[in-house]
């Protein structure tokens, strides 16, 4: 949905509530992927409880990120058509219902239809997918070059989530065991909703859009804007980049808590570490939106594929050498570089398939993450069921990061419009 941009709206109020945009966006993103990654502090005291195998709980996040996948190109759709309001409003909801039932559960196909499917549809709501779009439609024209760090900041409140709400979960569970912590937390969302709803959406309304070339191809119909980028090889480069970089990432993030916790580190120093790894990363996405506009996102990208391969090597050698020193040598790289390729591959994709259709494009580009966060986590638990350790994860997780810089190295650059 695509409205003109208000008349009562000066240059300057123009500026500032782009800018207020990007602020809802980073917002947004920390609950979406903040919330959604305390999954990490959850395992623990779900598999002590309920005996369930590894595999079978690493199950309930695969799900969860398949869901996020599946559903992109669905809510993509839907923001194009009735805009980020009400799927903001309704991706809330859907959390904090996916959470407060989660609190009663007790058989494995219960947290997948809660924290799994409910869950990982509703990320996709309050996440990237909308705040792409929204963020796209403000940040063209006379404003493009602004568009990469703008898309970098909003990209970052995932990384800020994790700082927030990692800590906050590991002490309510602490405090309250994790059934009253799902319910606090689904409480919390469900209030958020209610306080996104009342915001000054006249304000926000969209501002229209320049039609790429790949949007004018059959018309600029909306319809036709998704067939018509589905079959250049930009997408589909994009969509493989997406899905390999999950893997390799969520080979080891869902099971990182309870590595360290099994080399020797205590659950406090464990969940610690994830949230320092979460505080680099707010500043490591964010700054590869501004060093991409200056360097090229091929220099950055392979640099930051670099400093992942470089800390899982230094993750895995823990296991012989469990020290603080070496553990804070692999958290560094580790969280400067995560989520980094985001920003770059949502910028390409703004730049490469603005139009009214972006948010069906960008959702079916997303997709590349949920089914590759999905295989990433579910081979995470069946590895450690298969070996009892957590090497062979960590050795595809390196294979994948590589296959990350070749394909980015195959795409030519989109310049700013």
């Amino acid at each position: 949905m695509v409205t003109e941009v208000p008349d009562s709206l000066t240059r300057h109020g123009l500026r500032e509530t782009a800018t207020l945009v990007v602020i809802l966006a980073f917002v947004m993103n920390l609950l979406s992927r903040g919330i959604g990654e305390t999954f990490a502090v959850f395992l623990l005291p779900i598999e002590s409880e309920m005996g369930w195998s590894r595999t079978t709980l690493a199950g309930i996040y695969a799900i969860y990120m398949g869901a996020h996948g599946l559903a992109a190109v669905v809510i993509g759709w839907f923001v194009d058509r009735v805009g980020p309001r009400v799927v903001y409003t309704i991706g809330l909801l859907a959390y904090g219902l996916a959470f407060l039932l989660a609190q009663f559960g007790t058989e494995p196909w219960h947290f997948y239809l809660t924290t799994g499917v409910m869950a990982g549809i509703a990320m996709t709501a309050i996440g990237m997918t909308t705040a792409t779009v929204l963020i796209t439609r403000w940040y063209h024209g006379p404003r493009a070059r602004q568009l990469s760090p703008a898309i970098g900041i909003a990209y970052s409140g995932m990384g800020a989530g994790v700082i927030l709400w990692i800590p906050i979960t590991n002490a309510l569970i602490e405090m309250l065991g994790w059934r009253e912590t799902y319910r606090t937390l689904g409480i919390i969302l469900c209030v958020l909703a209610v306080i996104v709803y009342v915001l000054p959406w006249s304000k926000l309304q969209l501002t229209p859009l320049p039609m790429s070339r790949f949007g004018s191809v059959l018309g600029g119909s909306k319809d036709g804007h998704l067939r018509a980028a589905l079959k250049t090889k930009m997408f589909w480069l994009l969509f493989v980049i997406m899905f390999i970089t999950a893997v390799a990432m969520y080979l080891v993030g869902p099971q990182m808590v309870a590595y360290l916790v099994s080399v020797g580190f205590d659950s406090t120093v464990a969940s610690l570490a994830f949230s320092i790894n979460g505080f680099l990363t707010v500043f490591g996405i964010a700054g590869t939106g501004w060093l991409a506009r200056y360097f090229g996102m091929k220099r950055v990208a392979t640099i930051s594929y670099a400093m992942s391969i470089t800390a899982v090597i230094l993750l895995a050698c823990l296991t012989v050498l469990p020290v603080m020193a070496l553990l804070a040598l692999a958290i560094l790289p580790l969280g400067l570089s995560q989520g980094a390729r985001g920003p770059i591959v949502s910028v390409q994709a703004s730049q490469a398939f603005s139009g009214q259709g972006l948010g069906a494009i960008y959702g079916a580009i997303t997709m590349g993450v949920g089914l590759g966060g999905m295989s990433g986590a579910w081979l995470s638990g069946v590895f450690y069921d298969v070996t009892g350790g957590y090497v062979l994860s960590y050795s595809v997780s390196v294979v994948c990061a590589l296959a990350g810089v070749g394909l980015f190295w195959m795409m030519r650059e989109v310049p700013d419009r």
